[in-house]
């Protein structure tokens, strides 16, 4: 286990006040509650601009004592001291605070590197990193033709990440009706799009570092880990230069496409390793991804210093506080349209990680996604840290057993399934997790 003491500095948050944007749906609530521990004073703003504005959304985030929730961001831009974008969509905001001289983390234009699609993988390209065969066709049509003469593909889009979710094409049979419902709901606009058909990539590893960029570069120490997709993550923390081989190449050849774009933010990737050898870097996240940014937002004890330094273009070592995170994500179909009322005990307030709720009556709810403009049913989730791998599964195991909540679930089986997969990569990388 290694640390590095915390100690007041120029960088210290304890005399400054820190905002935190979020965009509709106060998804990324936790970050604020996280970062009002580091700083004197933390303001929460959430974007609903809309002529036919909704309670729900607008409620989101108000009924908590650490932190303030705002409802006019430019009217109080001089009262925040640092400004922090977990979320894309924000290089604009970003922009122009920077130019009038705001300390801020995130919103910078590297989102794009996550928007356009064929822009990141013409960028992976460029620095001699390794793409699955794509086919870039426009419009539903083409789509459909395209679709009827090939097998196991995955297809995507860009930007506009309401419209459909990846797609996994197995066969023309199985695909035939998908295409049928999206050129209904997309009606004319649908044949505007660029869809991306992507080759399959037979992986026997998937795995991913997590944690942000100064100026494109990566911290000194930082933490890697596997998702296990809508069911959860562990994290470890390591040194940059231990990272497992797959990873430290991938990001060794890609920081200069970071620096190209002034990345300063929080930024995870996604790596297969495949059975032709290559490592395919296949999903770049330029925020707070969840997984895993309540993990390692856990795990580090000093985040005024690093979000500071990071606006000033330094590079601060993080102080961990433990060697691995656990996290487990909690679902509930109900929060799509209904109020998700929870409860769990008090105890575990810090380690319970809730998405778009608010508190009336001491009683704590989560809003309607739908109320927001999209679905949404994993609402939370679980995080533990500790030194012990094992220990911390089976705490977070017992604590998400505790959330009470209509229709609330988790998977119990995939923390430990995991383990199997981490006993793999150690044998494939010669590691040790």
């Amino acid at each position: 286990m290694f640390s590095f003491k915390k100690f007041s500095n120029e960088n210290s948050g304890e005399n400054l006040s820190v905002c935190v944007v979020d965009n509709v749906g106060s998804t990324f609530l936790p970050v604020v509650k996280r970062l009002s521990k580091f700083f004197k004073k933390a303001y929460f703003y959430s974007v609903n601009q809309s002529p036919y504005p909704r309670q729900a959304v607008d409620m989101a985030g108000s009924g908590f004592d650490d932190f303030e929730l705002i409802h006019d961001f430019w009217s109080m831009v001089d009262q925040f001291d640092v400004i922090v974008f977990p979320d894309i969509y924000f290089s604009d905001w970003g922009d122009r605070l920077r130019k009038m001289g705001k300390l801020v983390f995130g919103g910078t234009q590297a989102e794009v590197l996550e928007t356009d699609r064929h822009l990141f993988k013409d960028e992976l390209t460029s620095v001699g990193l390794p793409v699955a065969p794509t086919q870039y066709v426009i419009g539903i049509q083409a789509l459909a033709e395209a679709l009827q003469k090939t097998e196991d593909k995955w297809i995507k889009i860009s930007y506009y990440r309401g419209e459909l979710e990846t797609f996994h094409h197995i066969d023309w049979a199985s695909s035939k009706q998908w295409v049928n419902e999206i050129q209904h709901y997309m009606g004319p606009l649908g044949e505007t799009l660029e869809f991306q058909i992507e080759d399959s990539i037979t992986a026997v590893a998937e795995l991913g570092s997590d944690g942000w960029a100064i100026n494109g570069k990566s911290p000194n120490y930082l933490t890697w880990g596997i998702e296990i997709k809508d069911c959860g993550y562990l994290g470890k923390a390591t040194a940059y230069n231990d990272l497992p081989s797959p990873l430290k190449s991938v990001n060794d050849t890609f920081t200069s496409v970071l620096q190209k774009y002034n990345h300063t933010g929080f930024y995870s990737n996604e790596i297969r390793v495949a059975e032709d050898g290559k490592n395919y870097y296949t999903d770049p996240c330029m925020r707070a991804g969840s997984p895993p940014s309540n993990v390692y937002l856990e795990m580090i004890n000093n985040w005024d210093e690093i979000i500071i330094g990071a606006a000033k273009g330094q590079i601060i070592d993080p102080v961990f506080i433990a060697t691995y995170g656990v996290e487990i994500i909690l679902k509930s179909p109900y929060c799509n349209t209904g109020y998700l009322s929870l409860t769990y005990p008090d105890q575990y307030k810090d380690n319970i990680k809730i998405k778009g709720s608010f508190i009336q009556d001491g009683q704590e709810y989560v809003i309607p996604f739908t109320q927001a403009g999209y679905e949404l049913e994993c609402f939370g989730s679980v995080i533990v840290v500790g030194d012990d791998l094992q220990q911390t599964i089976e705490q977070a195991l017992e604590i998400a057993g505790s959330v009470e909540g209509y229709r609330v679930d988790y998977n119990a089986a995939a923390l430990p399934k995991a383990i199997e997969t981490i006993a793999d990569l150690e044998k494939l990388l010669n590691i040790t997790f």
